[in-house]
C-alpha cells in the first residue's frame, strides 16, 4: 500500500480587506473592496517530491506559501501535512510538533537574517527553540556541522550576516532551515535574488541535500528554467488559481493551457530549435476587479464567448489537471 501524500491542500483561499477606512468610505461614497489574492487552489505533495508553482509576480505565489507553512490563516479551505490539519481540528500537540518539521527559505537571504547576531546564533536558534541539543558545547558541533554540511566553515559561526556574500547568505538560511531537523521545506523564490552561476550551485545543494536526507519540497519561482531542473510536477498559477498541473517533462513538453504556454513561450530557447514562439503580452487584471469567466481570456488567443463568460472548472485528463474550456473541448 502507497504512503499517502505528505502535503494535502485543499480548497485554499485568501481574501484581503483592503478597503478605505469605514468612515472614509462613508463620506466618500466609496464602496468596500476584497483582493481575492489565492481562489480555491487544490494539489498535493508525495513525501520526497519537488512540487513547483510557477507564474508572474502577482499570481498568489508567495501566499499560498505563507498559508501552507503557517504564517498566514487561509480565508477557507484546509492544509493538512503528514494527517495534521495546520489550522482546525487538529490538537495544539500535534500542530507544534508539526511546526519543527516545517522550515521556509525565504527569498532575501539578507533580510531574512538578523543583522546583529552572529551567524552561529542564527543557526542554533531553533535547536535551542526545538531543544534537540544540551548544552553549549553540543549546540556548537552541531552548528559547525551544519555549515559545513552547506559549503561553509565552522568558523564563519563568529561573523553576522554582512560579511558575506549573497550566495554564503542563501547557505546560512538554508543551515538554519536544516537545524530543526525538517520534513518539508517551503522555498520561497530562493535564488532569484542570486546571480545566475551562484544559483546553479545553491540548486545543487537543495537538491543533494533533498536526497540525503529526504526531504519534500514546495518550490516557488517565475523563473521556469530554474523550476525544470528542481520539480517533479509543477502547478502553474494565474490570478490567484491553478490552471494547469502537470509533470515537470509533460507541462515542458506539451502544455495544455494557453497561459502555460504563453510562460514557455518566453523562455529563452537555447537549443534553436526554431519551433514558433509567441510572446507574453499584457497584464495581469486588477485582483480587486478581475474580469468575469476566465480570468485569462483578456490575453488569451484562443478565446470564446464562453471564457468570457464562465469560470472553467479543473479537468483532469492525461496525468495532468487543466482549468481551460478550449482544453476541456479538446481543442488544445
Amino acid at each position: 500500500m502507497s504512503e499517502p501524500p505528505l502535503v494535502d491542500v485543499r480548497g485554499l483561499s485568501r481574501t484581503f480587506d483592503v478597503s478605505k477606512p469605514w468612515l472614509n468610505r462613508v463620506l466618500e461614497g466609496d464602496e468596500r473592496r476584497l483582493l481575492k489574492a489565492v481562489q480555491d487552489v487544490s494539489f498535493t505533495i508525495e513525501r520526497r517530491e519537488t512540487f513547483a508553482l510557477v507564474g508572474e509576480s502577482g499570481s498568489g505565489k508567495s501566499t499560498v506559501a505563507k498559508m501552507v507553512v503557517g504564517l498566514l490563516q487561509p480565508t477557507d479551505g484546509s492544509v493538512t501535512i503528514d494527517g495534521v490539519d495546520m489550522w482546525k481540528g487538529s490538537a495544539a500537540g500535534d500542530i507544534k510538533a508539526l511546526r519543527r518539521r516545517i522550515q521556509m527559505i525565504f527569498q532575501d537571504p539578507y533580510a531574512s537574517l538578523n543583522p546583529r547576531w552572529r551567524v552561529g546564533r542564527i543557526i542554533a536558534d531553533p535547536i535551542r527553540a526545538f531543544g534537540l541539543a544540551k548544552g553549549k558545547a553540543e549546540i556548537e558541533h552541531r552548528t559547525g556541522e551544519l555549515l559545513r554540511l552547506v559549503g561553509l566553515d565552522p568558523l564563519d559561526a563568529r561573523k553576522y550576516p554582512h560579511e558575506f556574500s549573497g550566495g554564503q547568505r542563501q547557505r546560512i538560511c538554508i543551515a538554519r532551515a536544516l537545524s530543526s531537523k525538517p520534513q518539508f521545506l517551503v522555498c520561497d523564490e530562493p535564488t532569484s535574488a542570486l546571480d545566475v552561476s551562484v544559483q546553479a550551485q545553491i540548486l545543487n545543494l537543495m537538491r543533494d541535500l533533498q536526497d540525503q536526507f529526504g526531504l519534500t519540497y514546495l518550490f516557488i519561482s517565475h523563473n521556469l528554467a530554474v523550476v525544470r531542473h528542481m520539480a517533479a510536477r509543477i502547478g502553474v498559477m494565474y490570478l490567484g488559481r491553478l490552471v494547469e498541473i502537470a509533470p515537470a517533462g509533460a507541462l515542458f513538453s506539451a502544455p495544455q493551457h494557453p497561459y502555460s504556454r504563453m510562460l514557455l513561450d518566453a523562455v529563452p530557447d537555447l537549443k534553436m530549435s526554431g519551433r514558433p514562439r509567441k510572446m507574453i503580452e499584457g497584464e495581469i487584471p486588477n485582483p480587486i476587479r478581475p474580469p468575469p469567466g476566465c480570468a485569462f481570456h483578456p490575453r488569451c488567443p484562443l478565446a470564446t464567448d464562453q471564457c468570457r463568460s464562465e469560470v472553467p472548472l479543473p479537468l483532469a485528463f492525461q496525468g495532468r489537471t487543466v482549468a481551460c474550456h478550449e482544453a476541456g473541448a479538446g481543442r488544445i
